[in-house]
C-alpha cells in the first residue's frame, strides 16, 4: 500500500506544470517542507489572480502564475492564523485537516508588483550571498512582488566597457566606489568613496547575478535592469578633450556627465546593453537615472533653453537602450518630481523629460506617495504630473529611509491609500504597485500592510489587520497584544515621518539633529510595550514573540533613552549615568535579535571579500556606509539601532559630549573610527533574553 502511495505522489509530482513545481519549491525552501493537504494549480492569465478552496479538509490554491500561488497560500495562512513568512523567522502551524471553505477569488488591480529601491542594493544587499537572495526571492513570492531590480553584476559589465573605451586600470578603480556606495554610483551622485572592485569580486557578482536571474525567471519575475544614464569617469575627459563633460555635485562628492547631443553618450550606452545582454540574455525592462537629486547643470528653470536640454537628455538616454534593445523599455524613478519640484521639476520640465520617449516603452516609478502625504505636504506627484502624461507607471511608496529599524508609518495610509489612487480619473495608464525601501529587515508589520494592499482593491480595517498579523505571527494574539497594536495604531503607526532616528543618534551638540517627534516618547507608547511583555507566560514557547520582545522592548528602552538626552539637551542635571545605562542594556539586549546586530552586517561584508585586504576594506565601507557617510549632510542618516553599534559609536561619542567634547572633536572621533575600523567589542548576551526583555523595561521605565 505504501508503495502505491509513493508511486501516486511521484506520478502527480511529474503532471506539475513548472510555475507550480516552482510554487511547490518556494514553500519546501521557506518551510522546509510542503504541506500534504496543500494542492497548488497555475492557471496561466494575462491579469493577476489567485482563488482559495477548503474541500475535505485540504487546501486547493490556484492563481494566474507562481508568484499568484505563493500570495495566496500565504494570504491565507496569515489570515487564518496559521503562519506567516517574514525577514526575521517563519511560522507554519497549518492544521492536518482544515475547515472547508467555499472558493475565493482575489484578483490585483495591477499588472506589475515592483519591489526594491535602487538604494537598497546599498543599504541592505551589498554583500549577500547566494543563500541570502534565494530567501530574499522567496520571501518576494510570497509578497507577491513579481517585479524586482536587478542590478547585481553591473559595475562588471560595465568595467569591460570602459576598457574598450580606452580608459585604464587606474582611471576605472578611481572611479569606481566600493559595493555599498555603487548605487549612488550609478544614479551620478557620487565616485571613489571606498573604490576599487577587484576582477575576483566582480566574478563572483556576474556568478551570483546568473543565480538570480535563473531563481527569477524560474518563479516568473520580471527583472528591472539597470542601464548607462551618461555618467562616466574623469578620465574620459583625457580621451575625448572635445567632448562636453558636465561636473555634477552632490552633498560634496562629484561625478561627471556626458553631453546628450554627443554620439558617444549612445555608443557607451549601446555597448553596455550589448555587453549585458551577452552575459545574461535578452532583458526588458532597464533604470536609467541622470538627475536623482542632481540640479540640472544647463539653463535657467522655466526657460526653453532647459526645456530643450532636458529633453535631448531622455532621448539620449532613451536610445542609449533602443539602440541596442528596440524591444526594451526604460525605466524611471519619479522621486525627484516630488523632492525637487519646487526648485527644479515643474510641469513643462517634467514634460520635456518623459515625452521624449514613446509612451509604450518609458515606465515612471512613482517613488513615495508616502512623502508627499506625510513629509512634503504636497499633492501627489502623480496628480500633479497628469498621470504622468499618459505614461505607464507605478504607485509605490519608500517606507524606509537609509536602513533605520525604529517603527514608523501610518498602517491605515499603506493598507488604503492606492483605493483612493485606483478610483481617480486622473490617475492615467496606472499599471502596478510599488514598494521602494531603501533599507529592509525591520518594520515588518508595515511591509504586510503594503503587501496586502498590492492585491486587494477594497478597504481593511487596520485594528482586524494588526489582529491577523499577530495572530498569524504567535498563533494568538491575547488581549495585551491586542492592546499593544492599539497603541502602535494610535502612535508610530498613525503616522509616516523622514526623521525616525533618535535624537541620541546624531552627533551630540549639533543642533540640526535636534528633533521634537514625540509619538515614540508618550505615555501610551509605553504603556503598549508593557501590555505586550504582560503576554510573555502565555506567549513563551512562540520563538516569534520572544524575539519580538526583545525588539519591542529595547526600542521602548531607546525612546526612553531619548527623553532622557532631551532633557540632557536642555540642561537637566544628574541624568547622564542613566542615560547610558538604558542604552548599555539595550545594546546586550539586542545580541539576542536576528537582525539588529552589527556583526551580522560586518560579517556579510567580510565574508563577500576576496582576500584580507578586501574584507578589511568592506568592513571599513560597512561601517562607514551607516555612520559617516562621508558626508555631512548625511552624517548619522542611516541611524541604525543595532547591537554593537550601540556600545562602540553612540556610547562613546555621548560619552565625550559628557565630558565637554565640541562638535568638532566628536566628529573626529567619528571619523576615526571608520578610518581605523577592524572589529567591534564583544558582548554576552543574556541568557533568557524574553526574561531579560521584562526585567530591564520595568527597571528602566517607571510606569
Amino acid at each position: 500500500m505504501r508503495r502505491w502511495a509513493i508511486l501516486i505522489l511521484v506520478l502527480l509530482t511529474a503532471c506539475r506544470t513548472p510555475e507550480e513545481k516552482a510554487a511547490y519549491g518556494v514553500l519546501k525552501r521557506t518551510f522546509g517542507s510542503c504541506p500534504s493537504n496543500v494542492t497548488l494549480v497555475c492557471s496561466p492569465d494575462t491579469t493577476a489572480w489567485y482563488s482559495l478552496e477548503v474541500s475535505r479538509g485540504r487546501l486547493r490554491v490556484e492563481g494566474s502564475s507562481t508568484v499568484a500561488l505563493c500570495k495566496g497560500f500565504h494570504d491565507y495562512i496569515q489570515e487564518h492564523g496559521y503562519g506567516c513568512v517574514s525577514w526575521s523567522g517563519v511560522r507554519l502551524d497549518l492544521p492536518r485537516h482544515l475547515p472547508d471553505m467555499e472558493r475565493v477569488i482575489v484578483r490585483s488591480p495591477y499588472k506589475f508588483h515592483q519591489f526594491f529601491n535602487v538604494c537598497t542594493f546599498g543599504y541592505t544587499t551589498p554583500f549577500w550571498d547566494w543563500e541570502r537572495w534565494d530567501k530574499e526571492l522567496c520571501w518576494c513570492a510570497l509578497h507577491g512582488f513579481d517585479m524586482l531590480l536587478a542590478p547585481v553584476g553591473t559595475e562588471a559589465v560595465m568595467y569591460k566597457v570602459w576598457e574598450q573605451q580606452g580608459l585604464s586600470q587606474e582611471e576605472i578603480d578611481a572611479y569606481f566606489t566600493g559595493p555599498a556606495h555603487l548605487p549612488w554610483m550609478r544614479m551620478g551622485n557620487i565616485s571613489s568613496i571606498d573604490g576599487g572592485l577587484s576582477r575576483q569580486w566582480r566574478n563572483g557578482q556576474i556568478a551570483l547575478q546568473h543565480k538570480i536571474l535563473s531563481r527569477m525567471k524560474e518563479l516568473g519575475m520580471t527583472a528591472v535592469f539597470q542601464a548607462f544614464a551618461g555618467f562616466v569617469p574623469q578620465g574620459m575627459q583625457r580621451l575625448h578633450p572635445e567632448v562636453t563633460v558636465s561636473e555634477i555635485d552632490w552633498w560634496g562628492h562629484h561625478n561627471w556627465l556626458i553631453a546628450a547631443t554627443d554620439p558617444l553618450f549612445k555608443e557607451i550606452g549601446n555597448n553596455f546593453i550589448r555587453e549585458w545582454e551577452a552575459e545574461f540574455g535578452k532583458g526588458e525592462y532597464y533604470l536609467a537615472d541622470m538627475f536623482n537629486e542632481n540640479d540640472i547643470p544647463f539653463g535657467e528653470k522655466g526657460t526653453q533653453e532647459r526645456a530643450d536640454n532636458i529633453r535631448n537628455y531622455a532621448t539620449a538616454a532613451f536610445e542609449s537602450i533602443a539602440g541596442a534593445n528596440p524591444d526594451a523599455t526604460w525605466v524611471m524613478q519619479g522621486w525627484m518630481f516630488g523632492r525637487d519640484r519646487k526648485k527644479i521639476w515643474d510641469k513643462e520640465s517634467a514634460r520635456a523629460l518623459l515625452e521624449a520617449a514613446p509612451d509604450d516603452k518609458l515606465l515612471v516609478v512613482d517613488l513615495a506617495v508616502d512623502f508627499n502625504e506625510y513629509v512634503w505636504k504636497s499633492e501627489k506627484t502623480w496628480d500633479y504630473l497628469d498621470g504622468f502624461f499618459w505614461k505607464p507607471w507605478i504607485y509605490s511608496t519608500t517606507p524606509n529611509f537609509g536602513g533605520r529599524n525604529n517603527l514608523k508609518g501610518s498602517i491605515d495610509f499603506y493598507l488604503n491609500d492606492p483605493l483612493k489612487t485606483l478610483l481617480s480619473p486622473n490617475r492615467g495608464r496606472l499599471v502596478g504597485y510599488g514598494c521602494a525601501p531603501e533599507g529592509i529587515e525591520s518594520n515588518e508589520i508595515i511591509y504586510e500592510a503594503i503587501s496586502a494592499a498590492a492585491w486587494k482593491d477594497t478597504y481593511k480595517d487596520p485594528h482586524e489587520f494588526m489582529r491577523e498579523y499577530f495572530t498569524a505571527r504567535y498563533g494568538s494574539a491575547p488581549e495585551g497584544v491586542i492592546n499593544f497594536g492599539d497603541a502602535l495604531l494610535e502612535t508610530v503607526h498613525s503616522h509616516f515621518t523622514a526623521n525616525d532616528t533618535w535624537n541620541w543618534q546624531r552627533r551630540p551638540g549639533h543642533d540640526r539633529s535636534f528633533r521634537e517627534d514625540a509619538l515614540c516618547q508618550n505615555g501610551v507608547f509605553f504603556e503598549g510595550i508593557r501590555d505586550f511583555l504582560s503576554t510573555k507566560n502565555e506567549l513563551s514557547s512562540s520563538p516569534l514573540y520572544c524575539q519580538d520582545a526583545v525588539q519591542y522592548a529595547a526600542i521602548g528602552m531607546g525612546a526612553w533613552a531619548d527623553s532622557l538626552y532631551r532633557q540632557i539637551y536642555r540642561g537637566v542635571p544628574g541624568l547622564e549615568e542613566e542615560l547610558i545605562s538604558v542604552l548599555q542594556d539595550t545594546d546586550r539586549l539586542l545580541e539576542s535579535h536576528p537582525v539588529f546586530r552589527l556583526q551580522r552586517w560586518l560579517d556579510f561584508a567580510a565574508n563577500s571579500a576576496q582576500s584580507p585586504e578586501e574584507q578589511a576594506r568592506f568592513r571599513r565601507e560597512a561601517i562607514r556606509l551607516i555612520t559617516t557617510w562621508e558626508a555631512r549632510s548625511i552624517w548619522d542618516y542611516s541611524g541604525r539601532f543595532w547591537a554593537g553599534l550601540i556600545r562602540d559609536y553612540y556610547i562613546p561619542r555621548l560619552q565625550a559630549w559628557f565630558d565637554g567634547a565640541n562638535v568638532e572633536t566628536i566628529e573626529a572621533l567619528d571619523r576615526e573610527f571608520v578610518d581605523s575600523f577592524e572589529s567591534i567589542s564583544r558582548a554576552e548576551p543574556f541568557a533568557d533574553p524574553l526574561a531579560a526583555a521584562d526585567s530591564l523595561y520595568r527597571i528602566h521605565i517607571p510606569l
